[in-house]
């Protein structure tokens, strides 16, 4: 069974290409463009892992993090923040993320993150 990866974003460029790419690894994707809609899919089901921007409309990515963890089991799928500010590290870490990625994103680095993320344990990291 392939591992299943929420992708949240408001760029459309950003989830098209991330979401073809990854799928091209073998892995079940879900993109959605806002956190509101990414609450929506944890409700529905279990996913592995989370792809999240931090600046969106409707619900942004902080925002987000706060509001999965009312949704029980939602908070064991580790995420991967994508931002365009650096020195977010201590904001990060406090909510236990477990990487992140400097936009504009290079999808090879992202491919390799998501690897990384998807086989270590439960212990949350901080990486560029």
């Amino acid at each position: 069974m392939p591992k299943t990866i929420l992708i949240v974003d408001d760029e459309e460029v950003v989830l098209d290409i991330a979401k073809r790419k990854l799928s091209q690894e073998g892995y079940a994707v879900i993109a959605v463009e806002d956190g509101e809609a990414a609450l929506q899919v944890l409700r529905e089901g279990q996913v592995d892992l989370i792809i999240l921007d931090i600046e969106m409309p409707k619900l942004n990515g902080y925002n987000f993090i706060a509001e999965r963890k009312k949704i029980p089991g939602a908070d064991q799928a580790p995420v991967i923040v994508l931002t365009a500010y650096d020195s977010m590290e201590p904001i990060f870490r406090r909510h236990g993320i477990r990487g992140y990625l400097n936009k504009p994103i290079k999808f090879q680095d992202l491919l390799l993150k998501v690897k990384e993320v998807l086989e270590e344990g439960p212990s949350p990291i901080v990486s560029p």
